[in-house]
């Protein structure tokens, strides 16, 4: 991950004129912050926590629960962990009840 927003970060760098010289024993050039900052601001995650999509559907985790079973939302196992895919996030929550 650190490795991609490095060299998006060039790429960036050459489109602001930052001098890309490298100057750590790493072979990458400094980048901005506010560079590296700007791009991760706007990449949208893979997966996200249960506990995230129960936030970001203003429900709870059993809810979340429920809705992988009933194949509302798309989960996968790293480890022990259970991970939400975004897309089916984004896919369900204009369907969500608003409040009356």
């Amino acid at each position: 991950m650190i490795r991609l927003l490095l060299l998006l970060g060039l790429g960036l760098g050459l489109a602001l004129g930052v001098d890309l010289s490298p100057i750590s024993t790493s072979g990458y050039a400094a980048i901005p912050a506010v560079a590296v900052a700007g791009i991760a601001a706007n990449v949208e995650p893979i997966f996200i926590s249960i506990a995230a999509a129960a936030a970001t559907l203003a429900t709870s985790k059993s809810e979340i629960y429920q809705r992988i079973a009933r194949g509302e939302l798309e989960a996968v196992k790293d480890g022990s962990r259970t991970k939400i895919t975004w897309e089916s996030v984004k896919r369900v929550a204009p369907r969500c009840r608003r409040p009356a």
